[in-house]
């Protein structure tokens, strides 16, 4: 990559040596560290090819976690199983079975197990894409609109 451009700022005393014990851990110029971390701030906030922003606001995992998702309000019993593919502190995409029905902006309960947590985390959710898998599945992408503050420990240690 060409570099033809010269960046100056200003910092206080304590940053310059941290960054210093940085790229001297590293054994990088103090030039290149910044440029790193420059780079991967830019990287999450914008992609470099184009000025196409990031809309979300917490960072997603991808994950294959077990799950329930049942609708609260439905006459019958709907209780179905699923996969939790990718989560985040705002929401979740998880893989369930072609024929269960749901539709755009309905709200489910998920229950799903975060590795190392005895109790599982309980979820209320607003769907919000649908996404037609294979043959026998599809995804829900959905945000949480409603948990328990444990849940939300829980899913906040596990995403630190």
């Amino acid at each position: 990559m060409k570099k033809d451009v010269t960046i100056c700022f200003r910092t206080n005393e304590e940053l310059k040596h941290t960054l210093e014990k940085i790229a001297e851990v590293e054994r990088r110029s103090l030039s290149s560290i910044i440029e790193n971390i420059l780079h991967g701030q830019v990287k999450d906030k914008v992609e470099l090819k184009g000025t196409k922003k990031e809309r979300r606001r917490y960072q997603r995992k991808d994950v294959s976690l077990p799950a329930f998702i049942y609708k609260q309000e439905a006459k019958e019993s709907t209780l179905q199983t699923g996969i939790v593919v990718s989560i985040s502190l705002g929401g979740i995409r998880i893989s369930i079975p072609q024929e269960y029905e749901v539709v755009n902006d309905a709200e489910f309960d998920t229950i799903f197990s975060i590795p190392n947590e005895k109790a599982p985390v309980k979820m209320r959710c607003a769907i919000r894409r649908i996404i037609e898998g294979g043959d026998s599945t599809k995804e829900l992408g959905a945000d949480f609109i409603d948990g328990d503050f444990p849940s939300y420990q829980k899913l906040h240690r596990y995403l630190a």
